[in-house]
């Protein structure tokens, strides 16, 4: 009895397992079933659940997909508009030149469930009938103008708070109180953008400012009005030698700063005002080292010296003494300086060949003009200039005044020619611009003068000249090379010749200077005569001189071992010029 019952169960469990793998394999053929019938009827269509942005494209072909891109792009890309209380701003797309690819979007849309990992892909085709599977558009934009519509908006939104400051009214310090800015998000901002081009959304966007704390309140600076005032009021002076410099009260009040690396505020200086200063004065006290090539042989320098060290601000020990005396309410403080050069060291320079010359007549100029011509040859004489600065003819001359050295003579002045301290210099500027220029070392600033001057086209062609006139107009060049070069003045008074020949360390280069190309040419007006009760009667006397005007260009390429460094171009427009004299009415 309980052998057949023991059989009956074994019968049932091995019923039970068919039955179960019966349906087991139904359920396996079904499913293989349906993953055929999927991959048959998606074959050729993207799979379900893909957006291209906002755009539904599951379950369509390739041409169906394209086809409701390109009508939904076309009717819904329409400038967006940012939005922020009573700013509004529209990012046109026109003005950023997007263009969207509409085959390339439909392509990244296919190959969702398509990468060729069992797992991946097979985790994407479940995933699509129960969630989005969002890809970006593809599309092109000018990445500088976008940049620039952020910077605008940034621009339009970003509004700098007011830190509390001390400030001076009617020559008395006071405290003015802060104000709280605002600044916008950043990287909202630009992911609000940029998504909006990835999803091709031009909806309304509403943009995230946030305000922005001062640094310090008037409440925190109260405390230091006594001790700002004091240093206002104290006479305090900056000296090197016999030389002073007073500050005066606008002058120290933005010395002062107040840092926050504690818990409360700390006065100090103003890192970026010392630093401005610190340039400024350097202008006066820094001294480049001027040398001499005594001898040549050829175009070979046979022996070079230094005649004279450099000097320049020893920044990091001034700045210390500055500190320490400008708050501690001391009346002066002294300038400290390095040596930048030694006599023992010439070699260091690279002083090897002469790089160009270039030279200019002044026969006919007046002894005053020849004196000043002269002068400023020799505080240009000698200067070395390092590798990678650039050269200020008018830092090298110095202040051109009376007190300086200089004479009278004919200077440009105001659309007129008169007589004022240091006519003549430019003879100089012209001069050291064309050996400037055969050197073939850059030029950074050049003006040409306002009228042609017949000094400087006595055995030189037209345009090849170079006007100073402190502060405003100065000639620059940049040294260029590896190593310095001098700038040597050659004087030749008995023949009224002015030389300057650069030398230092030649590097393979080459240059090739175009003849002037004159336009424009037009006669000098009629001369003008006016009566002068200083003059007496019968005098006739000339103040201005006659000069035709002119437009004027030429070109220079300097080459180094058969490709071209650089090329430049000099323009000069030559007013035509009028003769003035003076009749005397005196009787």
């Amino acid at each position: 009895m309980k052998s057949e019952k023991s059989q009956e169960n074994k019968l049932y469990k091995n019923s039970l397992k068919r039955v179960v793998a019966t349906k087991l394999l139904y359920a396996v053929f079904v499913l293989l079933l349906l993953i055929s019938l999927y991959h048959l009827v998606f074959a050729h269509r993207i799979i379900p659940g893909v957006y291209i942005g906002k755009v539904y494209v599951g379950s369509l072909t390739y041409n169906e997909a394209k086809k409701l891109l390109q009508d939904y792009i076309t009717s819904n890309v329409q400038p967006i508009e940012l939005d922020n209380k009573d700013y509004k701003y529209l990012l046109k797309p026109d003005d950023i030149s997007l263009s969207y690819n509409i085959d390339a979007s439909v392509t990244r849309a296919f190959e969702v469930g398509r990468t060729g990992n069992l797992l991946t892909d097979s985790k994407e085709k479940l995933s699509g009938f129960v969630k989005k599977l969002q890809v970006k558009a593809f599309y092109d934009v000018d990445q500088d103008a976008l940049s620039a519509k952020f910077a605008q908006v940034q621009g339009d939104l970003n509004k700098p708070g007011q830190d509390a400051k001390f400030d001076l009214e009617n020559n008395q310090v006071v405290l003015k109180q802060s104000s709280v800015g605002q600044i916008v998000d950043d990287k909202d901002l630009y992911n609000k953008i940029v998504g909006s081009l990835d999803d091709i959304d031009f909806s309304r966007k509403q943009l995230v400012v946030q305000e922005k704390d001062p640094t310090f309140t008037a409440a925190q600076l109260q405390s230091f009005t006594d001790q700002v005032a004091k240093i206002v009021a104290n006479p305090f002076k900056i000296t090197y030698g016999e030389t002073a410099w007073e500050l005066n009260s606008s002058q120290k009040l933005d010395l002062i700063d107040f840092s926050n690396e504690s818990d409360k505020p700390d006065l100090t200086l103003n890192k970026n005002s010392v630093q401005a200063f610190i340039e400024n004065l350097g202008q006066e006290v820094n001294q480049l080292p001027r040398g001499k090539v005594s001898q040549v042989d050829g175009d070979k320098v046979v022996k070079f010296e230094i005649t004279q060290n450099g000097k320049e601000i020893n920044t990091k020990k001034f700045t210390t003494d500055f500190k320490s005396a400008f708050l501690t309410l001391k009346p002066s403080v002294e300038v400290s300086t390095n040596d930048i050069s030694t006599a023992n060291n010439a070699d260091k320079y690279g002083i090897y060949s002469l790089l160009g010359t270039g030279h200019s007549k002044y026969v006919g100029s007046i002894p005053g003009r020849i004196h000043n011509l002269n002068l400023a040859a020799d505080r240009t004489d000698g200067v070395l200039v390092p590798p990678g600065a650039v050269y200020s003819f008018n830092k090298a001359v110095g202040e051109v005044s009376g007190k300086t050295g200089y004479n009278a003579a004919y200077v440009i002045s105001n659309g007129r020619t008169v007589l004022g301290d240091g006519g003549g210099v430019c003879q100089t500027s012209t001069t050291l611009f064309r050996a400037v220029l055969n050197a073939g070392l850059p030029v950074i600033t050049r003006f040409p003068h306002a009228y042609r001057v017949h000094y400087y086209e006595e055995e030189s062609p037209i345009g090849f000249d170079a006007s100073v006139f402190q502060p405003s107009l100065d000639f620059q060049f940049k040294n260029d090379t590896p190593n310095h070069v001098l700038i040597q003045a050659y004087k030749d008074i008995p023949n009224s010749v002015l030389e300057f020949r650069i030398f230092g360390t030649p590097d393979g280069r080459s240059v090739k200077i175009s003849d002037p190309v004159v336009t424009n040419v037009s006669g000098a007006p009629a001369a003008k005569y006016q009566d002068d009760p200083t003059l007496p009667k019968g005098v006739v006397k000339q103040v201005d001189f006659a000069a035709g005007g002119a437009n004027v260009s030429f070109t220079r390429e300097v080459d180094r071992n058969g490709q071209v460094l650089f090329k430049d171009t000099f323009s000069s427009h030559y007013q035509p010029w009028q003769a003035i004299f003076l009749v005397g009415t005196k009787t």
